[in-house]
């Protein structure tokens, strides 16, 4: 009750809120000092973290990498996909994943978004998709947006390779298994920004040992392997410098350790937020499944003067996904009338575990006011 009590009676007082913030904690702290009691041991921090994923995670293999991009990429090269190849993801999600399929040269198709503010489901849309594949069709990348898990297991079903990208659904599950344990290959951007971070990097995930040894090859992790060092040189093979260091690795094993509590805190923001916002726009209010990466809501007002009027307060908001991927690709707008409607409409508000009492306070009134 005293959170709700300080709403009512604190004084406006102007507080610098950004959309993003890392939680780093006095366990990720004591972390790095066991790191740096033991780094003569080169490498073997990172495939603790790896296995400690996998584990989490219930596949068998992992491979962490720089950035999510690079894991995605990774994924691409390991499934042999060629030039001319389709490649299937929404137009509503990050760029990443168009640059990903630009990196291998692969067509991407896209495929409007469901619309679904209640239950913030802004996922790709499966009616639509089931109906654009073909021949050409040789993967679809299948992001679960904010923190709302897509019709993952309907997709599988269609029966072409699935690559899920789970990077905002992290902590999740979805029909009782973990996020990231559903396609031929899963990967998680853990960036700064995300649902845990190692500062900068990202993770591939597989079930299968063919798909695991080709990622690893093409991700230069080879010459970390004695073996590989006896063999007669084979013919050459691009290879991408995507490892990330034993500094990153620590991170993650202490940030997923804390991954629960994480989740917690922010279906906690997630509900005080849709208690005190209500009929100020429209907002989720379906929880059962979502994690709140971000936290959307619809408004009738143009976002951009949301977004100016915002920061007048000191808070950085976002839109979402802005630009969508059709409009990087001067696609018409008819063509995705749910991404188009969501660019138009959507707001996303800070939410993340280090958001104090006084910044949700603060957050609350303001947003009230300017929405």
């Amino acid at each position: 009750m005293g959170l709700f009590i300080k709403l009512n009676i604190m004084k406006t007082k102007r507080i610098k809120i950004p959309l993003n913030r890392t939680t780093i904690t006095s366990k990720d702290k004591n972390y790095f000092k066991r790191l740096i009691d033991s780094i003569s041991s080169l490498n073997k921090t990172v495939e603790e973290f790896e296995q400690k994923f996998a584990n989490y995670v219930s596949r068998k293999y992992a491979v962490a990498t720089n950035s999510g991009t690079a894991a995605l990429h990774l994924a691409l090269l390991s499934l042999n996909i060629r030039p001319a190849d389709e490649v299937i993801c929404p137009s509503y999600t990050c760029v990443a994943l168009l640059n990903a399929i630009n990196y291998v040269k692969a067509r991407p198709k896209l495929i409007d978004c469901n619309f679904d503010v209640k239950k913030g489901d802004f996922n790709i849309s499966f009616s639509d998709l089931k109906n654009e594949i073909n021949s050409k069709t040789k993967a679809i990348i299948v992001p679960h947006m904010f923190g709302c898990s897509a019709e993952i297991d309907k997709i599988i079903s269609l029966g072409v390779p699935v690559i899920e990208d789970a990077t905002q659904f992290l902590g999740g599950s979805y029909c009782g298994k973990k996020s990231g344990s559903f396609g031929l290959i899963s990967f998680f951007s853990l960036h700064s920004s995300k649902m845990i971070t190692v500062g900068a990097g990202g993770i591939l995930l597989t079930d299968s040992k063919e798909l695991f040894e080709k990622a690893k090859f093409f991700a230069d992790y080879e010459s970390t392997i004695i073996s590989q060092r006896l063999k007669e040189p084979n013919n050459y093979q691009i290879q991408y410098n995507y490892k990330i260091s034993d500094l990153n690795a620590i991170l993650g094993i202490s940030q997923l350790n804390q991954i629960n509590q994480f989740v917690e805190k922010r279906k906690k923001i997630a509900r005080i937020y849709s208690q005190h916002l209500k009929g100020a726009a429209e907002i989720p209010i379906f929880f059962k499944d979502n994690i709140f990466w971000r936290y959307i809501v619809r408004t009738k007002k143009d976002p951009r003067e949301i977004i100016k009027e915002g920061l007048r307060h000191g808070i950085e908001l976002g839109r979402g996904v802005y630009p969508s991927l059709h409009q990087y690709l001067k696609m018409d707008d008819e063509l995705f009338p749910n991404t188009s409607k969501a660019t138009r409409s959507l707001i996303a508000l800070p939410i993340y575990p280090s958001l104090t009492s006084a910044e949700i306070n603060y957050l609350i009134k303001t947003v009230k006011k300017i929405l």
